[in-house]
């Protein structure tokens, strides 16, 4: 049966394997664009152009272009040329982005930036005079790195305030009041809220019978699964065992069933939170508080929100021009929202109504080729256009062992078919075929009931396939995770054997010093010395 894509990014976990981090976030919104038949390039640095530099738009590292045939856009990570730097500059710097909400009326915590040159005591005195709770945070910073939360005493702000400025070497802070609330992640393109998450502090819920520690590592187990959660686990560190410590908790304890206790006071998704999709949840005042703090940063047009929610009432935190967009198409729970539609909608208008094909292309390539300086530019092959026709063919018969795969390889880059065919271990073949035109497809099919001399087709099924096809055609053997682990395998006997050869030489080397040993101490000995002549007339004789 056909997947219901309804609410669905059409995001396969396949697709997004291996992918990481930021790179995360360029490689959907490039992949968006892509799929759309926009034509798609990877820079390493900048690429000399006179646009760029004339919009303030100038990041430093890999980046790409999506361009149609009136035009080309530049994208760093989730963030497009239409965001001048000027724009980035302010949103980087807290102090800087309050000024222009307060300017328009945007609500957004009390507080006051403190450079690197101002000494603690000073700052401590502001901290008594605007009253506790309090929050500490990094003028400049990201991911919640350095940001204390909810301080409510003299004693904990002084050793807070030490950690962040000596500790942590975040010498210009900003102070602000605490408020309380839901902390919630909105991302706004131009004026129009499309993705909305709610972010809550890393937890674990007991079962009544397992550890702390160990619900911890079940927990981080389910993160494994999501592609933008495997890399942001609960990590057990100092925070957590205070956090336990303060609930009278530690890592060995037993939760009652249901009982739910937090590990952290942030609810960065970075540091193990949890990502709840509200967009559909989201009141129609929160949604324009978003929008008017975007709006509010000269040259910002889209960007991601983090806001401070009661009710119907929101402060805003904190602005973000190039925001982490892949929790929204990944959240922990609820429905997924494709940020980078929107976002390519917004730069290519022109092409929303254009049906998508289902091709992906490998990013991990690029990445490497880029990461390695071997090239400074790639140009992606264009994607399919059209209506593509798929199928999946089981091929039964002597097709093992004979040369079967690399004949269809050959006959699909002939007929220009993408996917790829691989070996069953009931000694069957699969292959996976895609094209835009429907007699090639025909044809590929054809020679595949031939083969090379050693084969022997019997007979061949076919099926509709809905999922997503990598460009190309490829032959599959094993999983990257069977490779993985028998190169784990060969690896650890390899080592093993390597082991074994050492302390064999080890034991020939020192055998063979003990030998030398014995046969310098009698070379050496005034006994043999002294019977040297007679030796050498025995010798004689002998001759």
């Amino acid at each position: 049966m056909k997947q219901n894509l309804e609410h669905s990014t059409d995001i396969a976990k396949r697709i997004v394997r291996g992918v990481r981090g930021f790179n995360l976030c360029a490689y959907l919104v490039a992949l968006e664009g892509w799929r759309r038949g926009l034509t798609l390039k990877w820079y390493y640095n900048t690429p000399s152009n006179a646009k760029l530099k004339a919009i303030g738009f100038n990041p430093i590292g890999k980046m790409f272009s999506l361009s149609s045939d009136e035009r080309t856009h530049f994208f760093f990570r989730s963030r497009g040329d239409k965001v001048h730097n000027e724009a980035v500059d302010i949103g980087t710097n807290k102090e800087q982005t309050k000024k222009y909400l307060e300017k328009e009326g945007v609500p957004c915590p009390e507080g006051k930036r403190f450079k690197e040159e101002v000494a603690d005591e000073e700052i401590i005195q502001y901290a008594r005079k605007l009253g506790y709770p309090l929050v500490i945070k990094p003028t400049f910073g990201s991911l919640g790195k350095g940001v204390v939360t909810n301080i409510n005493t003299d004693e904990g702000f002084k050793k807070n305030l030490r950690y962040v400025r000596s500790t942590l070497n975040y010498l210009d802070v900003i102070i602000e009041r605490f408020i309380s609330g839901e902390d919630a992640r909105v991302y706004v393109v131009q004026d129009k809220v499309v993705a909305a998450l709610k972010r809550v502090p890393a937890n674990v819920t007991g079962d009544g019978k397992s550890t702390i520690e160990e619900l911890i590592q079940k927990k981080n187990e389910e993160r494994k699964k999501n592609p933008h959660l495997a890399t942001r686990l609960i990590k057990v560190d100092e925070e957590v065992h205070t956090f336990l410590r303060k609930e009278g908790y530690s890592l060995s304890s037993v939760l009652k069933k249901e009982e739910l206790i937090y590990l952290r006071g942030k609810s960065n998704i970075s540091s193990g939170g949890d990502s709840i999709d509200i967009t559909d949840q989201l009141p129609a005042e929160i949604k324009e508080v978003a929008v008017k703090a975007v709006s509010s940063v000269p040259g910002l047009v889209h960007a991601g929100v983090d806001l401070i929610i009661k009710g119907n009432k929101a402060v805003v935190m904190e602005i973000n021009p190039t925001a982490v967009i892949a929790s929204h198409l990944f959240p922990m729970t609820g429905i997924p929202r494709n940020v980078p539609k929107a976002i390519v909608d917004y730069y290519f208008p022109e092409t929303k109504e254009t049906i998508k094909n289902n091709f992906y292309f490998d990013y991990k390539v690029i990445n490497n080729l880029m990461s390695s300086r071997e090239v400074n530019e790639i140009e992606i092959t264009n994607a399919p256009i059209g209506q593509i026709h798929t199928k999946r063919y089981i091929v039964t018969g002597k097709v093992q062992g004979v040369g079967y795969r690399r004949w269809v390889r050959k006959r699909a880059l002939l007929h220009n078919i993408h996917g790829y065919t691989k070996n069953l271990d009931n000694g069957k073949v699969v292959i996976v075929a895609a094209s835009s035109n429907k007699s090639d497809l025909e044809e590929f099919l054809k020679s595949c009931y031939i083969g090379p001399d050693k084969a022997n087709v019997a007979r061949i099924k076919e099926y509709e396939w809905y999922n997503p096809i990598k460009v190309g055609f490829e032959i599959r053997s094993k999983s990257k995770e069977e490779e993985i682990k028998e190169l784990k395998l060969e690896l650890n006997q390899i080592k093993r054997e390597k082991q074994e050869m050492e302390q064999e030489m080890s034991y020939i080397v020192k055998k063979y010093s003990n030998m030398k040993g014995k046969y310098e101490a009698i070379r050496n000995s005034s006994s043999w010395k002294v019977t040297a002549p007679l030796r050498k007339l025995m010798s004689l004789i002998k001759n």
